[in-house]
């Protein structure tokens, strides 16, 4: 099957039209971080705007006692009185902004096998454009508040007292992971310099919040430490028995199932109750712009992760993947352009938190 470009018969519109399928398959058959989003259309224009209410709790009432007083309260029973929680709506907002991938190529392509050319350029807009979304999501992860940066520890969880008598949650503290083996000078729960150790936290810190489901945890896959390289690789070293490690001949031969997971298919499904996911698009926040957050008391260079439930992070699609072609003044170029616009942002931080990872 072959396509003529600049064809009599309009054959430059099949030959777009295989290049967009092509680009739909490889899209469609990526596996990345927008899985794990709520994905919406805009709302608004090119934006989704998304109503946040304060958590509502149940407090303890006997309507057989005498009326109930206090402020807030109505109706009967023992004090305090039923009180009229104030949901405390607030509105976030999520906005998609254009992408494009431009290219061109010589129109003598077309005297070779433009079948193979259409399968190529498509699998090249359709991987890359789940990359962008990806990137866009990850980018996300810097909204989510570092409640070490200005203190001397980690400050945690900020919480309220509900009705109920019990703390909700209304942010989720920013977890910390040093460099493998410097001791954590001033230990909590939620920091720690192993992969493991990390996650383990991650998800005491998960339940604590009472949120659903399985907790979804990114990290890095081209990181550095310093010490043992990026998190993945130091993740493997741990589950694997040191069968494979990042210390030269201290290789050892017990590799677990979870470390075999781990190679064959670069996450983990289940760890400790979490889904252990590793990328390359973390973006990397440092000392020397201000950007810096704090690891172990430190200001330190950091690639900034997230664990978050999957209605904490929503994808903003305004216009899916898009694939336009036309010839060059002089005739002897196509351009081919991919055109796409979207955007990701956190809803409700209530259902997430940051991750600051220690670079070297």
């Amino acid at each position: 099957m072959a396509y003529v470009l600049g064809g009599a018969n309009g054959e430059a519109f099949g030959f777009t039209t295989a290049i967009a399928n092509f680009a739909l398959e490889a899209m469609h058959e990526s596996q990345g971080l927008v899985d794990y989003t709520r994905v919406v259309t805009p709302n608004q224009g090119d934006t989704y705007l998304v109503p946040n209410f304060a958590a509502i709790t149940y407090q303890d009432y006997d309507p057989s006692n005498t009326p109930g007083t206090g402020a807030g309260g109505f109706g009967f029973g023992v004090a305090p009185a039923a009180v009229e929680q104030n949901p405390a709506l607030t509105q976030g907002s999520i906005q998609a902004t254009p992408a494009v991938a431009a290219t061109a190529f010589d129109v003598f392509y077309s005297w070779t096998t433009s079948f193979e050319l259409a399968a190529t350029m498509g699998e090249e807009l359709g991987g890359s454009y789940g990359e962008k979304v990806d990137q866009r999501v990850a980018a996300s992860f810097l909204a989510f508040g570092d409640t070490a940066q200005a203190a001397a520890a980690n400050t945690g969880n900020t919480t309220t007292v509900g009705a109920d008598g019990f703390p909700v949650i209304v942010s989720l503290g920013s977890m910390e992971l040093g460099p493998q083996g410097v001791a954590i000078t001033n230990p909590s729960a939620f920091a720690d310099n192993t992969v493991l150790g990390i996650v383990q936290k991650i998800k005491q810190n998960y339940t604590v919040a009472k949120l659903p489901g399985t907790p979804i945890v990114v990290l890095d896959s081209d990181g550095n430490d310093g010490v043992a390289g990026s998190s993945m690789l130091r993740a493997l070293a741990e589950l694997s028995g040191g069968a494979v490690t990042t210390v030269a001949n201290s290789g050892g031969s017990a590799i677990t199932s979870l470390g075999e997971e781990l190679l064959a298919t670069g996450q983990l499904t289940n760890l400790y109750g979490c889904r252990l996911i590793f990328s390359n698009f973390l973006l990397t926040q440092t000392v020397a712009v201000g950007g810096q957050r704090n690891v172990n008391n430190i200001a330190s260079d950091v690639k900034v992760g997230a664990y978050f439930h999957e209605t904490c992070i929503f994808t903003v699609i305004k216009e899916g993947l898009q694939v336009k072609m036309g010839e060059k003044p002089g005739g002897l170029q196509m351009w081919l352009t991919g055109l796409a616009y979207m955007g990701a942002g956190i809803a409700d931080v209530r259902r997430g938190g940051g991750i600051a990872i220690a670079q070297a």
